[in-house]
């Protein structure tokens, strides 16, 4: 062990690390003067492995990526002249560290540069990047004490130094072992707050900043202030100058991997800018918190925060080559159009205890109903308080799966205003949602969220309805007329249908960008929704539901509306990362299908069968993401539905990737066992 004084002490910011920081503080205890971990309060065992590394424990509330550096940097009691920042990912090879303790043991006021580059090789996948333009990797680290500072920045922060500065010649290794999941997690936040920053703080930051970052720090963030906004096909140019211009080739199959990962990263940033903008327009905002969704989570978290769970009402399709979650939704369609601008706070169902009366009053009068060119009215719509006047209805209990739903719950209802049986089953939500719910006449059930199929059985089992049958639907989905109306002319009051049937398939009308995605979204898609529960339960699958019917299963024509992004994007991809991880586990502890039987069933099946045999056969083929992205455009003609088809096609892609590249990381790590 080192007992000379080093006179370099080190600060390592720190959330829920507890994977990472045992690596980081073998390469530093033994040597450094002082380790402060200053820790934004994590949840796992990072202080205690801290502390029992010989590290100080600094707890200091997340502020974000630049301030919590800042206040470390003004806040706590540094001797040593030297600093070095470390992050808990990140390793100092023997090398560096020789090199750094050579410059910190000489006279301070001897050496011209105030502070130095490091250079950092980046682990992906447990193999080296030494392309790609990521390596070499120059990040200023090791300055004099009190003579830096990070840039007022939300995210990839730059540090700025009074003085001159030189590189060192040594490695610092980078490698996040928190697993590909939690990659994508990240630069999903990331990307939210780059949006953020090119979005509101461009003009302030070109005139302001670029002079103070070194020169090439400042013409990259120019370039991505300028240039990478206005280019097309967002992603597409990054995976081109990574894999080809940069030789990303030359890094294998984790080169590949790790140019589409990030190649996603941009088109992260695009999409959430035109999202961002739809805010704008919507809102009016005009300083950076103003453009956070209205939701439970922040936008940004600190960083190694996976977001919760799934929420338990986004029920994803249980479709092979379904689109992720059966939807995306859109930069512009943030928050689903309520059913009424009337009436809102009316409570679902007749205030007289039966079914909803005809006389809704004047407020029908006023709600706007959308009609085809005939003139006549368009039902493929959400069902409003107008559609009452009609005395659409029909002997069905409804059922809502909520969690942290009070941006979706309230436009829900509204929509089941046909029904005078409905039931919330909620699953331990932190905001509004039940207190809505309660607020517009529904009865609220709790029960904790295990999966999927679980919570819709503990539904069939626990909730005391009104009618035979019922319709499970999620919070952010919503009846039309026409479904309604299919159901009433099915369904008999004794709890029989007409064509026997004990439950049935029902379409969904993916709305994307304030749009039908009639074309890329593959209309219709199915889900059992409205069911017999005597003859109807479901089953896990993957990283939904489904249905195990013992009676017939009918098919419905009509759809419901499915606002899948009425969260925001962040979420949106937030959730489709787990089910990503999901999904991939699930195709590797299937058996295996064969491809003759798999074709065969896709000629012959159900649209549930055809869809899973697909699914099968799609493990199988290379390119997947690309193909997926032919198929959505060209062969389902997604082109049809414009800006919103392509953007669908390039998330579900996206979507695609991800379980690809997951699936082959777990078979290898299946191999090397």
């Amino acid at each position: 062990m080192t007992t000379e004084r080093s006179n370099i002490e080190i600060l390592i910011p720190t959330f829920n690390e507890e994977i990472n920081l045992p690596h980081a503080l073998r390469s530093i205890v033994e040597w450094a003067d002082t380790v402060y971990v200053v820790d934004s309060e994590s949840t796992d065992r990072t202080r205690q492995i801290a502390e029992e590394m010989g590290a100080t424990v600094v707890v200091q509330k997340w502020l974000g990526y630049a301030r919590q550096k800042n206040w470390a940097l003004e806040t706590l009691p540094w001797k040593s002249d030297w600093v070095f920042i470390l992050d808990a990912d990140e390793v100092i090879t023997p090398e560096l560290r020789d090199e750094l303790l050579a410059i910190a043991r000489r006279p301070v006021d001897e050496i011209a540069e105030t502070g130095y580059y490091i250079n950092r090789l980046t682990k992906f996948l447990g193999k080296p990047i030494r392309h790609c333009g990521y390596f070499p990797s120059y990040n200023l680290r090791f300055f004099k004490k009190g003579r830096a500072s990070y840039e007022d920045r939300e995210v990839h922060e730059h540090m700025v130094v009074e003085g001159e500065t030189g590189r060192l010649r040594h490695l610092m290794l980078h490698e996040d072992r928190r697993g590909l999941e939690h990659f994508i997690a990240k630069h999903n936040r990331y990307s939210t707050l780059e949006a953020r920053e090119l979005l509101l703080h461009k003009k302030e930051r070109d005139g302001k900043r670029a002079t103070e970052l070194e020169r090439g720090v400042a013409i990259r963030r120019w370039l991505k202030y300028n240039v990478q906004p206005r280019l097309p096909l967002p992603g597409l140019w990054r995976f081109l100058y990574m894999y080809i211009f940069k030789l990303g080739f030359l890094d294998g199959a984790t080169g590949f991997r790790f140019a589409l990962m990030l190649s996603m990263y941009d088109f992260f940033i695009a999409l959430k800018l035109a999202e961002l903008k739809s805010l704008i327009d919507e809102r009016g905002a005009t300083t950076m918190a103003e453009t956070k969704p209205s939701r439970t989570a922040g936008l940004a978290q600190e960083e190694g925060s996976l977001a919760p769970p799934a929420s338990p009402t986004a029920s994803p399709t249980a479709s092979p080559t379904a689109s992720p979650d059966s939807a995306a939704a859109t930069a512009t369609s943030l928050a689903p159009p309520a059913a009424s601008d009337t009436g809102a706070d009316a409570p679902v169902g007749a205030a007289t205890g039966g079914r909803p009366e005809a006389s809704v009053g004047a407020a029908a009068a006023k709600v706007e109903v959308r009609r085809d060119a005939n003139g006549r009215r368009d039902d493929r719509r959400e069902f409003s308080l107008e559609d009452l006047a009609a005395r659409e209805t029909a002997p069905v209990s409804v059922i809502v799966l909520t969690y942290n739903e009070e941006g979706n719950i309230r436009a829900c209802l509204e929509s089941c205003a046909w029904c005078d049986d409905v039931h919330v089953l909620d699953s331990g939500s932190k905001d509004r949602t039940r207190e809505i719910a309660e607020e517009m006449g529904a009865t609220v059930h709790v029960n904790v969220f295990r999966s999927f199929g679980q919570q819709r059985n503990w539904a069939i089992d626990n909730i005391p309805v009104k009618y035979k049958w019922q319709f499970q639907v999620d919070a952010d989905e919503r009846f039309t007329p026409a479904l309604v109306r299919e159901m009433g002319a099915l369904l008999r009051e004794d709890g029989s249908s007409v064509d026997g049937a004990s439950a049935y398939q029902c379409p969904s009308m993916m709305m994307f960008m304030g749009r039908w995605l009639r074309h890329a979204a593959e209309f219709p898609v199915y889900q059992c929704r409205l069911l017999n529960p005597d003859s109807c339960r479901f089953e896990d699958y993957g990283h939904g539901q489904r249905e195990v019917n013992r009676g017939k299963t009918g098919v419905l024509r009509m759809p419901y509306m499915h606002y899948n992004f009425s969260k925001g994007l962040e979420e949106w991809f937030d959730k489709h990362n787990r089910y990503s991880s999901l999904e991939a586990s699930q195709a590797l502890a299937e058996p295996p299908m064969r491809t003759g039987r798999a074709i065969a069933t896709m000629f012959r099946g159900n649209s549930v069968s055809r869809r899973r045999a697909l699914k099968a056969i799609s493990y199988r083929l290379p390119a997947k993401s690309l193909i997926v992205f032919f198929w959505t455009i060209v062969i389902r003609r997604g082109f049809l539905d414009g800006v919103a088809g392509w953007n669908y096609a390039r998330m579900r892609s996206i979507y695609e990737g991800m379980m690809s590249v997951k699936v082959s990381v777990l078979k290898r790590k299946g191999e090397s066992k």
